[in-house]
């Protein structure tokens, strides 16, 4: 029998120096760049602005739609919570990443428009053991192999 796992997100400083380093990173190489200003202008607040974003969404948890809980019960059922206190049981997508440093959970659509957005777990700080044990369960758990073209674009979609 599987022991519940309850991992609870925290603020990643990791996260949210790799984001600011990559966005200061394409923006100085944009800036060099021989393009009209004011196109190098919009690109770089386009830049500013979906890295702000993420930093909000994946780094620091502060929108509303940020994941603060994940959850598997003593069934091997995926639970992920948001900030609304939304519940959600996605099936994982065949791009979920795995490695004792990091993990990124993705979801399949499963009749959505859009796929819900990524978990980030890093292993570090308090919930060690936790991800150690999510990580377990992501190798070796029977997950629901139904929907397998889940990075590919609807039938109805396509037409």
């Amino acid at each position: 029998m599987l022991r519940p796992i309850y991992i609870k997100l925290q603020p990643s400083y990791l996260i949210l120096g790799l984001l600011s380093g990559v966005s200061i990173a394409s923006c100085l190489i944009l800036i060099s760049l021989p393009i009209l200003l004011y196109i190098q202008f919009a690109i770089v607040a386009l830049i500013i602005i979906s890295t702000l974003y993420f930093i909000l969404r994946d780094a620091l948890l502060l929108l509303p739609w940020s994941w603060q809980v994940v959850e598997v019960d003593n069934k091997g059922d995926l639970t992920i919570s948001n900030h609304r206190g939304q519940q959600f049981h996605p099936a994982l997508a065949s791009n979920t990443f795995i490695h004792a440093a990091c993990s990124i959970l993705n979801f399949k659509r499963n009749g959505r428009w859009l796929a819900l957005p990524p978990i980030i777990l890093f292993s570090t700080g308090e919930n060690v053991d936790e991800s150690r044990r999510l990580r377990i369960w992501l190798r070796w758990f029977k997950h629901n192999e139904s929907h397998q073209d889940d990075l590919s674009v609807a039938d109805d979609l396509a037409r």
